[in-house]
């Protein structure tokens, strides 16, 4: 909560206010690698760069979808990263280790935005108007993403069990 310290009171209360709800959907919506707490950080200080939240009709809202963007750009960051590191390793003789499989393994094989969907609809029980809002989608999207994102869970944990 160190951001909080360093923007003014109204927008501070704001921060506190939404601080646990938010942290538990960044965790959702980052991969298990993201720490939450720096991931909902980078989208304080990306927000509060720009704008007041006191100003905002739904402060809530609005960092949902600032934390599924800043998921989103940590992800490109990474994936550069990985590439990279994936080269280099393959140009070493040394074996890797193989990454052992968790329970959410296939959840966390969703997109940001799919887990975002499933996460505040199944979970949160926001409808889909609402979630779409959250995420910066149309509600027809929202329902189609979810769609999808179960489909692609279904079919993820069906293949685990024919391993």
């Amino acid at each position: 909560m160190e951001v909080v310290n360093r923007i003014d009171q109204a927008d501070a209360e704001v921060v506190r206010g939404l601080y646990a709800e938010l942290r538990r959907f960044a965790a959702v919506v980052a991969p298990w690698d993201l720490d939450p707490d720096d991931v909902l950080h980078g989208a304080l200080v990306r927000v509060l760069r720009m704008r007041r939240l006191r100003t905002l009709d739904d402060p809530g809202a609005y960092l949902r979808r600032a934390i599924v963007n800043h998921v989103r750009s940590e992800l490109r960051r990474l994936r550069t990263r990985r590439l990279t590191l994936n080269s280099l390793r393959a140009s070493t003789s040394e074996p890797t280790a193989v990454p052992y499989p968790s329970d959410i393994a296939e959840l966390m094989r969703l997109r940001p935005v799919q887990r975002a969907v499933l996460f505040l609809h199944d979970v949160e029980g926001f409808s889909f108007e609402e979630v779409a809002d959250m995420v910066g989608i149309s509600a027809g999207n929202a329902r189609v993403t979810a769609s999808r994102a179960r489909r692609r869970l279904r079919s993820e944990l069906i293949e685990g069990d024919r391993r």
